[in-house]
């Protein structure tokens, strides 16, 4: 009889301990992975929170850098499982190549390209002419070929027939963040940045904000990637980061909500 209860109480015990794994195992968060263009560091830091206290059991990482250098990386395979480009080209290149979901993608905001300058500086300047001047001796882009800041503005010096004035003066950035960190440590001369990025620090002034007829088209697509090891999960981050709930928060920082 005492064996008899001995074994129900082990099995008893057994079983409650492997559902209390099984539960354990069920709560754990799933991990989504967002692709982001530097420029979307600020906004979405603060959004972080917020979406993560509104979709439960889901853990939000970002991973932020050029828009060019994240489509290469989403390209070979890294485990993203949403991306928002600062840039239509690399986006629509992916959803050509099959990695983006046409039907969970989206033009989500504008932005403007500014030129901008140290707030203390010794050199100043009124307009994107004067960056032919002798005393402006270093301009900081984001690399054109990664950056679609720096994209934007070589398009732009190249309108104003510019850019071979001007093109030895070039410092190239690996993000517009860090054009931005350049110019607030007097680094730079001059730096072209997005207004967003502008408008965060006191460190820099804007001198001219960019006619946007000079550049492409400044638009933020995301869009679900197509090969994502959590469809659903992905698909609800997606929808917040769509939502008029997120889009006022984009307001709030400046950007204008497209279309």
């Amino acid at each position: 009889m005492k064996t008899s209860i001995y074994l129900f109480i082990l099995t008893l015990t057994i079983t409650m301990a492997s559902a209390c794994s099984s539960s354990q195992e069920t709560e754990e968060p799933v991990e989504i992975q967002i692709a982001a263009a530097s420029s979307l560091q600020n906004v979405l830091g603060e959004m972080e929170e917020k979406l993560e206290s509104t979709i439960e059991g889901v853990d939000v990482v970002f991973q932020f850098g050029g828009s060019g250098s994240l489509r290469r990386q989403i390209e070979q395979g890294a485990p993203f499982d949403i991306f928002l480009s600062a840039s239509e080209a690399h986006f629509d290149a992916l959803v050509e190549d099959g990695k983006i979901d046409p039907e969970n993608s989206t033009s989500l905001f504008t932005n403007s390209l500014v030129l901008i300058q140290p707030a203390d500086t010794e050199k100043p300047i009124a307009n994107v002419d004067e960056l032919k001047e002798g005393s402006i001796e270093t301009i900081a882009i984001g690399t054109p070929e990664s950056v679609p800041a720096g994209t934007f503005a070589k398009e732009t010096l190249k309108q104003l027939h510019m850019w071979n004035d001007v093109e030895d003066k070039m410092v190239q950035a690996r993000s517009v963040r860090q054009v931005l960190t350049y110019t607030e440590e007097n680094s730079v001369d001059a730096g072209f940045v997005y207004a967003t990025d502008a408008a965060s620090t006191d460190s820099v002034e804007t001198v001219e904000t960019i006619d946007p007829h000079l550049h492409s088209n400044i638009v933020y697509p995301i869009g679900v990637i197509e090969d994502t090891d959590h469809p659903a999960a992905a698909a609800q981050v997606f929808e917040y980061l769509v939502s008029n709930k997120a889009k006022s928060l984009y307001e709030k920082n400046g950007y204008e909500v497209a279309d």
